[in-house]
């Protein structure tokens, strides 16, 4: 018996990690950036349930995003190539640089304003350091 798993499970872990965690700890985050992202832009707080409302509902394509992005070359290479990658914490961080990235990639596409750079960098940092560490740590017998 080999002692590693096949490359294509080992992807598709990584693509069940990031494909389904993802839009889940998207739309967490997504709900609380937004409080944090209107309450720092303005002091009306009037419709703070609604814009959270919506925030969580962005976070969930952004979460996608961001969670495939970052857990498919995180799982591989942390099964295949280098084993520092194994230990939770360091590939949170990461995760957590390379959501940094995506959210940068974002804010070129999207209007960037003081709010969408709060929430954008907070989802993408969140979930890429979430589905980094559950990436590395999860087990190909889920399969």
């Amino acid at each position: 018996m080999p002692d590693k798993p096949p490359v294509y499970k080992e992807f598709l872990v990584g693509l069940i990690v990031g494909g389904l965690f993802g839009p889940v700890i998207g739309w967490f985050i997504g709900t609380f950036a937004m409080f944090f992202a209107v309450t720092a832009m303005t002091s009306n707080v009037r419709g703070l349930r609604t814009s959270a409302f919506i925030g969580g509902l962005m976070g969930i394509p952004i979460g996608f995003a961001t969670g495939v992005v970052v857990s498919l070359p995180l799982r591989l290479m942390s099964t295949r190539g280098l084993a520092l990658l194994k230990n939770p914490w360091l590939a949170a961080l990461v995760g957590a640089t390379i959501g940094w990235f995506c959210g940068y990639l974002i804010l070129t596409a999207w209007y960037p304003t003081f709010g969408s750079l709060i929430y954008v960098v907070t989802v993408c940092m969140v979930v890429g350091g979430v589905t980094g560490s559950v990436a590395v740590s999860a087990k190909p017998k889920w399969l």
